[in-house]
């Protein structure tokens, strides 16, 4: 009895986890549609401003000698809790890339969104400069021109020579991919072979370095919160994929219990069974 009794509490328990993973599906999905309207509305703008800002850094005081980078900051985009696949441990992967890329010689101030990024840093022993607590899901553009004013402060007051952002770049909805971008102060040779394929009509004084860093603080303003359009519906796409191998596999379980139950209890019957015939069977041999 006792072996029936643990597989009907062991169903029970896959029951009722069933009906957790179900309710977070159900609510990811929920969620998904409006934000992966948003991430592909974000793909043109984004894909533009990276161009944009790479001819932008030709005739622009801001920016910095290259070969004399010393101090980056790197913004790193995690999501605040586990549940979805391999989406932090993909963006874990780029932070260690970053760090190898870099260097020793280069100091990097980091900005964590997302308390898994803000664990992980910690346990490389790295110091987080600003833990961010928000929530990826909330973050509105008014949200991201304070982080990008910030930013523009460190430029424009030297405390920074380049800045990196980690984060997942969204491609479709069973599809994404964990990459760090540096937008500032130049972007990858291919896309400054890109940049030169468009006309621009954007004039301004070039002693001006007021509308300057209001240049550069919508092209990054711009940048980010795309990025983080990507980010959450990257991490959103990854927990509804997550969570559904996860309810397979639970029912997969379930029905694995369900088929042992029934047949722990059909040989308990049998058992009983051949006990009363082996019983009548003495008593006729003793009559």
């Amino acid at each position: 009895m006792s072996g029936a009794s643990e597989l009907k509490k062991k169903l029970k328990v896959l029951n009722s986890t069933y009906k957790i993973v179900r309710v977070t599906e159900l609510a990811t999905l929920g969620k998904l549609s409006y934000l992966r309207e948003k991430a592909e509305a974000a793909v043109s703008y984004y894909e533009t401003i990276l161009k944009s800002l790479n001819w932008m850094k030709k005739t622009m005081y801001l920016m910095p000698d290259e070969a004399k980078v010393k101090r980056v900051t790197a913004i790193v985009i995690t999501s605040e809790r586990g549940l979805c696949g391999a989406y932090n441990s993909e963006v874990f992967s780029q932070i260690d890339q970053l760090i190898q890329d870099l260097g020793n010689e280069v100091t990097i101030d980091w900005v964590v969104i997302g308390e898994q990024g803000n664990r992980y840093l910690q346990s490389l022993d790295q110091e987080v400069k600003a833990n961010l607590q928000l929530k990826l899901e909330e973050i509105t553009v008014e949200t991201t021109i304070a982080i990008t004013e910030d930013l523009i402060k460190q430029i424009v007051n030297q405390e920074t020579d380049a800045v990196y952002v980690i984060f997942t770049k969204y491609l479709n909805a069973v599809n994404s991919e964990a990459m760090y971008e540096k937008i500032y102060p130049s972007l990858s040779a291919e896309q400054e072979n890109d940049a030169k394929e468009f006309d621009y009509i954007l004039d301004y004084e070039e002693e001006d370095e007021e509308i300057e860093k209001l240049l550069l603080e919508n092209y990054l303003c711009g940048l980010l919160y795309s990025m983080f359009c990507y980010s959450v519906a990257s991490e959103y796409c990854m927990r509804r994929i997550a969570m559904k191998q996860a309810k397979d596999n639970i029912s997969d379980q379930i029905s694995d219990v369900i088929f042992k139950t029934k047949k722990k209890e059909l040989n308990q019957k049998t058992s009983e069974l051949l006990d009363i015939i082996s019983g009548a069977q003495s008593i006729r041999k003793d009559e």
